[in-house]
């Protein structure tokens, strides 16, 4: 990975990593060594066999397998000792996380991005097939990145259900605000631009000023924050999947002036949109 300037250590996912995917088979060191640092990418665990102390945020997990850790893009962790650990590290750029999983991961707490595993052989049958088509080399360049991504995609797809049964626990635990940061999300997945906050607080039939109090709460960012973060989500898919140009996808996205679109882009992930596509396509 490459190593950027950050006051912590701060890691991207390179190029190499094959459509913005990239799975590595454990033992490794779990995950980047003991020291403190953060991804702009998630980072998913899959523990087989062994255990390991996992540190996220400052919550620290007693992971014992098989079990699952969710590191999402920007939280400091690292890891202190382990056992013995087998399984699997994928990593992915954010905006190939599907729609259904995306609207989960921001309402998870903490405490709720390690799970305990059962029944789970599919799961990590799916990894394992995942693994081999990421290092085989007779795919071809052209097929590489397509099969990845299916393969992917049932990959987070199974992963989800028992990510939704951890946000089930978040809701009980906090009430109301994360029930309403749930709807929100929903929504949000359903109409990613073009919305205004009060749009969604009338569908939920509250205010804005308690729409962006709950989603606060629960995922310490407001929804201007979370509107940016869609937008950004569905540009990024655009670029990555398809050869529309530019200015077609900031009309699509809403944007009467695609230069505005542009800067915006850059100003809030330090490339221009030209630059993202380019680096996945090369």
């Amino acid at each position: 990975m490459k190593k950027t300037s950050h006051p912590i250590p701060f890691y991207s996912l390179e190029p190499y990593a094959i459509g913005g995917m990239f799975i590595e088979e454990m033992p490794i060191d779990f995950p980047e060594g003991a020291q403190p640092h953060q991804d702009d990418h998630y980072l998913i665990l899959l523990l087989t066999h062994g255990s390991a102390i996992l540190e996220i945020e400052k919550e620290t997990f007693h992971c014992e397998a098989p079990a699952l850790a969710v590191i999402k893009p920007l939280q400091v962790h690292f890891s202190t000792q382990s056992k013995d650990p087998a399984g699997w590290a994928v990593s992915c750029e954010p905006f190939l996380i599907p729609n259904a999983l995306a609207a989960v991961l921001p309402g998870l707490d903490i405490r709720q991005q390690y799970v305990p595993l059962t029944n789970a052989e599919d799961l990590f049958q799916i990894a394992a097939v995942l693994q081999t088509a990421f290092k085989t080399s007779c795919i071809t360049n052209r097929h590489k990145p397509a099969i990845l991504r299916g393969l992917g995609e049932a990959f987070f797809h199974r992963i989800l259900p028992e990510l939704e049964m951890a946000q089930d626990k978040t809701i009980q635990q906090k009430g109301q605000p994360a029930v309403i940061t749930r709807q929100f999300m929903q929504l949000l997945q359903q109409q990613p631009t073009g919305q205004t906050p009060a749009y969604f607080a009338r569908q939920m039939h509250i205010t804005t000023a308690h729409l962006n109090d709950c989603v606060r709460e629960t995922t310490g960012y407001p929804v201007t924050y979370w509107r940016q973060y869609a937008m950004l989500h569905v540009a990024k898919r655009l670029l990555y999947y398809t050869d529309k140009p530019v200015k077609t996808i900031a009309w699509e996205l809403g944007f009467e002036d695609h230069t505005y679109f542009s800067r915006l882009f850059r100003k809030l992930t330090g490339e221009t949109p030209g630059a993202f596509r380019n680096k996945f396509h090369e």
